[in-house]
């Protein structure tokens, strides 16, 4: 098994390595706060959601891309109040 510092170091080159406009960069964000923080899911996107170009590619993405938007409508069911998306005029906004 690796430690902390190469996984992350991993996950970093490959989603350097990767088109901005991957979905796959954005788990492997969620992989790299994980380790370094050593926090939870929710707490991970709550940190990566404090950077406002990541906030905006998450925006674009959860109103374009149908999978998207049914894995942002799915944690707003799922999570109510405490979601971390909000609905408003039908289009899914950041809080």
């Amino acid at each position: 098994m690796q430690d902390a510092a190469s996984l992350m170091a991993f996950y970093r080159n490959r989603r350097a390595e990767l088109d901005p406009s991957d979905g796959s960069r954005w788990h492997l964000l969620i992989k790299e706060i994980r380790l370094s923080e050593a926090c939870g899911i929710d707490e991970a996107y709550a940190i990566a959601l404090t950077d406002p170009i990541w906030r905006r590619w998450l925006e674009r993405q959860i109103n374009s891309n149908p999978a998207c938007r049914k894995a942002a409508l799915r944690h707003v069911r799922d999570n109510g109040d405490r979601s971390l998306i909000a609905q408003r005029d039908g289009r899914l906004l950041v809080r």
